[in-house]
């Protein structure tokens, strides 16, 4: 019962987690960027909105500017008639079946009287009342009335005054009419997805082309400059799935990201714990070796001292070359048990000694002559490099000086047929580096990982703890120590020591 809750407890905090750093982020993002598409598109939607009533209105500016430059050319024409009114007529009539934009041509008199008409049904009519006559008489330009029903044909028109004007005095007054369902006609030419309104002045709908939904729509609105009419465009808006489309394609864009980090990151926090747990076996391991050490090295000594003493008693009775050969072999193995032991007391407790400051470059230079013969039996040729300051370290110099020589014996073993062998030490940051390096066998990367591993050797007669009591001692000293190595290339350690600032050496 006691294991389905904690089970159930881990399961309930991991789907938290994962909620707080996948779930909800993704979502938020997801929203977030949605929300943006959608503003992108009604950004663009509006500036269409705005493109199309540019274009509409462009349009009905033209219609009215061709309409204005017919209306005076003919009005010049008109000048030069002498007021004969049947030659007038006669050009209107004739003007009148070219433009089919105009439902008719009038001819007043400067009193506003219709004296010429290109609709047979315009009689006794006065025009003087209507603003846009009063405005062209005023200003002596071509003025434009607002949306109407004619007096004449009865259509919405928008009558288009021009004054004729002759040496300072007003001829009369050319009135033409611009029939409303030729501009509705014109612009339905140029509709494309959009809806059209055109307005008045007192915003009453004169006509509509196209067809879009209002309440989805996005509306821009432009006012023609000659005229009170205000052309309104309406585009389609953005439905729902504006924003569900790409929220669902960010959603699982970013869900399948947030997904692989989460699981690389639970990979990697898993594999570090797996190597945490794996470091602390291993010191256990080591605690362990070393409290079994401590707890037995005196009882296996006394033993093996009597052993050692017999065996010389034995040896010293029978001389006999056979006999020699055995007691050689119960020593030598007798001493190596003794190598063991004193090395399983050194990986027990590395730290039982005080540290003391002292220069590395000084403790190399003591053990470089043994270093020297050493190399010089086994054909290696030995390069040592100093640093020129002092590289002070805290340390046992006793135990550092058996770490350079494990080195040592590791490299000269790894050359049994001669070789170049260094030691270098120089100073990076805060640390001193101590670098040995041969140009031995190699090792391969399996090996290498194992390297520090108590009892993994390659040597037939090795412990296989020289190693591990190196990093052992390098570790109480807060240094740490590396291999890079390639088979048949050779092998390079670095052990890295903290610099001591500002302390006397010993």
């Amino acid at each position: 019962m006691v294991v389905i809750r904690s089970f159930t407890s881990i399961l309930k905090n991991k789907f938290l987690l994962y909620l707080l750093l996948t779930l909800i982020p993704t979502v938020a993002i997801s929203t977030v960027l949605a929300q943006h598409q959608v503003k992108f598109l009604e950004d663009q939607n509006q500036y269409k909105a705005q493109e199309y009533a540019n274009l509409h209105t462009q349009n009905i500016e033209n219609l009215l500017g061709e309409t204005v430059g017919r209306l005076e050319m003919l009005a010049t024409s008109i000048k030069y008639q002498k007021n004969n009114l049947n030659d007038v007529e006669n050009l209107l009539r004739e003007t009148m079946g070219k433009d089919l934009r105009l439902s008719g041509f009038f001819w007043t008199n400067a009193n506003g009287d219709l004296l010429i008409s290109t609709n047979t049904n315009s009689k006794n009519i006065n025009v003087s009342d209507q603003p846009y006559f009063q405005q062209a008489i005023k200003t002596e330009k071509t003025s434009f009335s607002e949306v109407h029903i004619g007096r004449v044909t009865g259509r919405q028109i928008i009558s288009i005054a021009t004054p004729i004007i002759n040496h300072g005095q007003l001829q009369g007054v050319l009135v033409a009419s611009l029939r409303i369902d030729e501009i509705k006609a014109a612009i339905k030419n140029h509709v494309k997805d959009e809806m059209v309104i055109v307005t008045d002045g007192s915003d009453h709908i004169l006509l509509t082309a196209g067809s879009v939904p209002e309440e989805s729509s996005i509306k821009s609105s432009m006012k023609i400059a000659k005229i009170p009419l205000t052309i309104s465009v309406l585009v389609r808006s953005e439905n729902d799935l504006a924003f569900w489309k790409p929220f669902l394609k960010y959603l699982i864009i970013f869900l399948t990201i947030s997904n692989i980090i989460f699981l690389s990151a639970q990979y990697f926090l898993l594999k570090r714990k797996i190597k945490k747990e794996n470091e602390q076996t291993e010191l256990h391991k080591l605690e362990l070796i070393g409290k079994l050490a401590a707890s037995t090295a005196h009882e296996i000594r006394n033993p093996l001292t009597g052993i050692k003493g017999l065996v010389k008693l034995l040896s010293e009775e029978y001389q006999d070359k056979k006999t020699q050969s055995y007691f050689e072999v119960i020593q030598m193995e007798i001493d190596r048990i003794n190598v063991i032991v004193s090395e399983l007391l050194v990986l027990g407790k590395p730290t039982a000694h005080t540290l003391k400051t002292y220069n590395a470059n000084s403790i190399v230079a003591e053990i470089e002559p043994i270093i020297h013969s050493e190399a010089n039996y086994m054909n290696v040729v030995l390069t040592v490099d100093y640093h020129s300051e002092e590289l002070l370290v805290s340390c046992v110099k006793d135990q550092l000086k058996q770490v350079i020589l494990n080195l040592t014996k590791n490299s000269l073993q790894a050359m049994p047929y001669g070789g170049k062998f260094s030691i270098t030490l120089h100073k990076q940051l805060d640390n001193c580096l101590i670098t040995v390096t041969d140009n031995g066998v190699g090792m391969q990367k399996d090996q290498i990982s194992q390297a520090f591993n108590p009892f993994f050797t390659l040597k037939k007669d090795g412990s296989g703890l020289g190693l591990t009591v190196c990093k052992r001692i390098i570790d109480s000293y807060g240094g740490k120590i590396s291999i890079k190595s390639n088979p048949n290339e050779g092998t390079q350690v670095v052990i890295t020591l903290p610099l001591v600032i500002d302390e006397n050496s010993d």
